[in-house]
């Protein structure tokens, strides 16, 4: 499948205040975008993508947007709607659920989805929302209302529970004494802001607390622990990477992106375990179990950007692109 790209801007331009995109280029190159082509875009975040997609799939192709978070959803239709009022779709909903918002719209099966997973630049940003430690604001951390700020979760969880949080979701080393640490300091009143954790985080936290961590900043790691566990970010791309057979038309193809070793391990074990599902004992002559591959995986070691846009948008360094074709 060839991509038009007759009317497509430059990469960059398709960046807002609200988000940057990142591998368009990339995304409509392994999507394989076409025109008359039907693609969902599962993380609408500022538009970027879904942009790039309707020009590339110009003058037929139809569009759905959805994203869990109002925020996005308001922006992508100020942005987008007038300008492809029959083209476009976009939607309040999580991607964890596209099998059932697909069937309920009567767009599936399409022929492509895009997954750009993690939190968005205009999330980051935006101290009222919670995420970053760079700047004070409420516990959040919510990417929709579908979610539980941290303020609640730190409420009622309890410490063997949020220390295996740390541990699995932020690989923190000493992670029971972080929980007990931050469990004691909201009983007592201490933790009300994102400032009052990541004054708490560095105290408790010795240099280089993590082993891949030289330079980034103490709190980031519990910061990303304590954002996929409220969003259960991780439980819902499992369930997008099994739905991709039922969400996607035979010959289509999914493209997901993640930003860190947790996502990027769930989609390149869950795309492999598509193509080859398998579990028979190595030492059959052949397969036993009667599993059917749903597929191929398009790349074995996932795209990167290039130098040149991690200069330009720092967010895409840690981006990393796989794609999986559905038979």
């Amino acid at each position: 499948m060839a991509a038009n790209k007759s009317t497509r801007q430059p990469a960059d331009s398709y960046a807002t205040a609200y988000h940057a995109p990142v591998l368009v280029e990339e995304v409509i190159k392994w999507l394989g975008v076409t025109d008359g082509g039907v693609y969902l875009d599962g993380t609408a975040g500022g538009g970027g993508h879904t942009q790039a997609i309707l020009e590339a799939s110009e003058p037929g192709g139809r569009v759905l947007a959805m994203d869990r978070d109002p925020r996005a959803v308001e922006e992508v239709r100020n942005r987008l709607q007038d300008q492809y009022p029959e083209r476009l779709v976009v939607v309040e909903a999580n991607y964890g659920d596209a099998p059932r918002v697909l069937e309920e719209l009567g767009w599936a099966p399409v022929d492509g989805w895009l997954i750009d997973a993690g939190v968005s630049s205009h999330q980051l940003d935006e101290a009222q929302r919670g995420f970053s430690f760079q700047s004070e604001g409420p516990l959040d951390m919510r990417m929709g209302p579908d979610a539980m700020p941290v303020s609640q979760y730190l409420d009622q969880v309890e410490q063997e529970e949020l220390a295996e949080v740390l541990k699995e979701f932020g690989e923190i080393r000493g992670s029971w004494g972080m929980a007990k640490a931050i469990l004691e300091a909201r009983e007592d009143g201490a933790l009300e802001t994102t400032k009052d954790l990541s004054d708490l985080i560095v105290r408790r936290s010795p240099p280089r607390h993590h082993p891949k961590a030289k330079s980034i900043h103490p709190a980031t790691l519990v910061f990303q622990a304590l954002r996929i566990a409220v969003n259960r970010e991780l439980t819902h791309l499992k369930e997008a990477v099994a739905a991709i057979p039922e969400v996607v038309e035979g010959g289509g193809r999914a493209v997901f992106i993640s930003f860190h070793s947790l996502e990027d391990r769930i989609i390149k074990h869950g795309f492999r375990h598509l193509a080859d599902p398998c579990r028979c004992p190595p030492d059959l002559p052949r397969c036993g179990c009667g599993a059917v591959s749903k597929g191929e995986v398009l790349i074995r070691k996932p795209v990167t950007a290039s130098d040149e846009e991690a200069q330009k948008n720092p967010r895409a360094r840690s981006a990393k692109l796989r794609a999986f074709q559905v038979s």
